[in-house]
C-alpha cells in the first residue's frame, strides 16, 4: 500500500496482509503495535484490534444504521445517491506479477472526485464484493438498499471482471490532492484456524 500527495506529510509505503477464511476478512498491518481489521459479514460486525493497548471495539453496521437520526439518514443517503459511478474497460492487458490483468478506468463524482485506474485478473478464484460492500455499505444492506441509485453503482462496478492486483486512486478532496496505489504480490492457500479472526484472549473491549 502506497500512498503520496498527504499536504505535509512524506510518501509511504506499507505492506499488509489480508486472510480470508470461515466466511470471513482480516487485514493486518506491518507493524505489529498497530490496528488489525476483522470483518464479519453474518454477523454484520466491523472489529478493530488496538495492539498496543490491547484493546478491541466493534461496529455493528446494521445496529448502526439503525441508530442513526432519520434526518441524519436521509442526508448521508441523498449524497451518497449524487455518487455517480462510469467504468470502462480499455482494451489493455497488463502482465503483473504472476496475473495477467486487464486494465479498468473508473471515474466516480459526488461528494468527492476520484478517478482509478484497476487491473484485475480473472486467474483468481476470490470473491471479496462482501467485504467490500460491507466496509463501503454499498450492499443491498447498505444505505442506499435496493434504490435505483443503488443499483446503478453496483452494475457499474459489476463491469470490473476478477480480482484486483493493483488499483491507483487519484483523489481531490478539500483542494488536496490524495493519491495512493494497492499491489497484490502474493496470493497463497493454506489453512488458518477460526481463531485468527477472533478478538485476541485478554484483550479488553
Amino acid at each position: 500500500n502506497r500512498t503520496a500527495g498527504l499536504t505535509g506529510e512524506a510518501p509511504t509505503e506499507e505492506l499488509s496482509k489480508t486472510y480470508l477464511a470461515h466466511d470471513r476478512m482480516k487485514v493486518v498491518g506491518s507493524d505489529p503495535q498497530g490496528t488489525d481489521m476483522i470483518l464479519d459479514p453474518a454477523n454484520g460486525t466491523m472489529t478493530f484490534l488496538n495492539h498496543a493497548a490491547k484493546e478491541y471495539y466493534q461496529i455493528n453496521v446494521k445496529d448502526m444504521m439503525a441508530g442513526m437520526s432519520q434526518p441524519g439518514m436521509e442526508q448521508m443517503r441523498a449524497m451518497m445517491e449524487e455518487t455517480r459511478i462510469s467504468v470502462t474497460e480499455t482494451g489493455q492487458t497488463k502482465k503483473i506479477g504472476d496475473w495477467t490483468c486487464h486494465e479498468y478506468k473508473v471515474t466516480k463524482t459526488g461528494m468527492m472526485g476520484i478517478d482509478q485506474e484497476i487491473c484485475a485478473t480473472e486467474d483468481v478464484a476470490v470473491d471479496v464484493n462482501r467485504f467490500t460492500e460491507m466496509m463501503s455499505l454499498s450492499g443491498p444492506d447498505g444505505l442506499l438498499g435496493d434504490s435505483p441509485a443503488a443499483a446503478a453503482q453496483r452494475a457499474e462496478m459489476a463491469k470490473i471482471k476478477g480480482y484486483p492486483i493493483l488499483t491507483k486512486t487519484r483523489m481531490q478532496m478539500m483542494g488536496t490532492t490524495m493519491e495512493s496505489e494497492s499491489e497484490v504480490m502474493v496470493i497463497r492457500q493454506e489453512a488458518r484456524p477460526l481463531c485468527l479472526f477472533e478478538s485476541p484472549e485478554g484483550y479488553q473491549l
